[in-house]
């Protein structure tokens, strides 16, 4: 039997049941048309992402199109499970069981659970009324990867996932008001592009610099004052993660560890990472740095990237790379203001970890690649064939390590982004194109 407080909370959490307006903000992400293709399917559509990205807003956009599109206001249904009282596998099999039994009765129901990764077992739960329910579509969302992850295990079949990214810079332009067309990444239509907008080269760079600073998060994207930032990304983002979400899917006995290795990350985004080292540091053991590494990334505030080999073997114990979610969290954690991006090796940096995070759009599978010599490339895309990828964020853009590596892996095309360079450039008989950041960026 439902409490009543939670009868209230069905209530509260729907009000269109009542003929209320659905009130959402009117851009959508990128991702919302890939994700209102799949709505006809059978199949769960589970939307995971980094806390504040807009998880909720997307899947209460997609509740406006339904509720707005002649669904029966009762058929849609909306749960939040951010409060600790319906964090309880039984209370979601009841809220379920309400809903389907006293509300909607007939037709087609769509079930929207938000948060659903702080339900211990919710994938047993949904399995269940997925396989004995007719006419029911279920759409959930998490701000941690590994349970929803987990959940293919007994959702095999049943589950289709979505990533949501941070806001993308194309994506931070176009809520500044500054629509460019998506490019694509090869020469002749990148020049296109580049000529299309090069009366907007200087607005473009500098949105770009603000991009590094608040571009992370839809309700920061025209935010200027530099406090109320990083005051939203420490408390809405950071301290949210470190003593809400990693603790309520997993064990954490030492938030000020996981806090110091969150800060070390920030610090370090685009560097290398020696575990041993950093657990040496923090007077901590090498088992629990690594797991609260796992935990990080598992909330999607991180990103370990691997030493580019054909032996997976060797990929494990070389050197891992460290990036940061977006540099903003770098900006918030460590006290950072926008000028300290006046400094091409400081911006560099953050770039790198941009330009990292928006190639993970164009590959399933990403490195970078140190060899024995130090030489580096910053990115490695592994698709059909290898694609490099160096980030020279400075005026005298050089191709570096990249020739060595397309050389040693028989190569033909390479790329290195820019700070103001844009080239193709035949170099011992490989091809390396040159693009400015802003550029490369608007390809995703």
């Amino acid at each position: 039997m439902l409490s009543e407080r939670i009868r209230a909370l069905i209530r509260e959490f729907n009000p269109w049941w009542e003929g209320k307006e659905v009130a959402v903000p009117v851009y959508k992400r990128h991702l919302f048309s890939g994700v209102q293709k799949y709505m006809n399917t059978k199949q769960i559509i589970s939307i995971v992402g980094l806390r504040r990205v807009g998880k909720t807003v997307l899947m209460k956009q997609i509740i406006k199109e339904l509720v707005d599109g002649g669904e029966r206001k009762e058929n849609v249904f909306y749960f939040l499970f951010d409060d600790i009282v319906v964090q309880n596998p039984d209370v979601l099999e009841d809220i379920l069981d309400f809903y389907l039994k006293t509300i909607a009765k007939h037709g087609k129901k769509h079930i929207f659970l938000d948060e659903i990764q702080k339900v211990p077992f919710w994938q047993d739960i949904l399995k269940r009324f997925f396989d004995t329910t007719e006419d029911v579509k279920f759409v959930v969302s998490g701000s941690s990867s590994l349970r929803v992850k987990k959940s293919k295990e007994s959702l095999a079949g049943r589950i289709f996932d979505f990533y949501l990214p941070i806001l993308t810079f194309r994506e931070f332009l176009e809520l500044n008001d500054v629509n460019i067309e998506k490019a694509a990444l090869d020469f002749d239509t990148l020049q296109e592009r580049y000529e299309a907008n090069i009366h907007k080269k200087t607005l473009l760079e500098d949105m770009l610099l603000k991009y590094l600073f608040r571009g992370a998060f839809p309700e920061l994207a025209k935010e200027e004052d530099e406090g109320i930032i990083k005051s939203y990304v420490r408390s809405s983002v950071v301290e949210k993660i470190i003593l809400e979400d990693i603790p309520a899917v997993f064990e954490v006995k030492r938030k000020d560890v996981m806090s110091a290795i969150l800060e070390f990350c920030s610090r370090e985004t685009s560097n290398l990472l020696d575990i041993t080292n950093l657990a040496k540091t923090l007077a901590t053991n090498y088992q629990t740095a690594r797991s609260y590494i796992f935990y990080l990334k598992n909330s999607f505030v991180i990103d370990i990237v691997y030493n580019y080999s054909k032996s997976i073997a060797k990929q494990l114990r070389k050197n891992k790379k460290i990036h940061i979610a977006h540099p903003s969290i770098t900006m918030a954690t460590m006290g950072y203001s926008m000028n300290m991006l006046d400094t091409d090796e400081i911006t560099g940096r953050y770039m790198e970890t941009v330009v990292f995070q928006h190639a993970k759009a164009l590959s399933e599978r990403i490195s970078f690649w140190r060899s024995p010599q130090k030489e580096e490339v910053d990115i490695v895309l592994e698709g059909k064939a290898l694609l490099p990828i160096e980030v020279k964020y400075r005026n005298d853009a050089s191709s570096g390590s990249i020739i060595t590596f397309m050389k040693k892996h028989r190569l033909k095309n390479g790329i290195v982004v820019t700070k103001d360079v844009f080239d193709r450039k035949r170099i011992d008989g490989r091809e390396v194109l040159f693009i400015p950041a802003w550029l490369f960026l608007l390809c995703v």
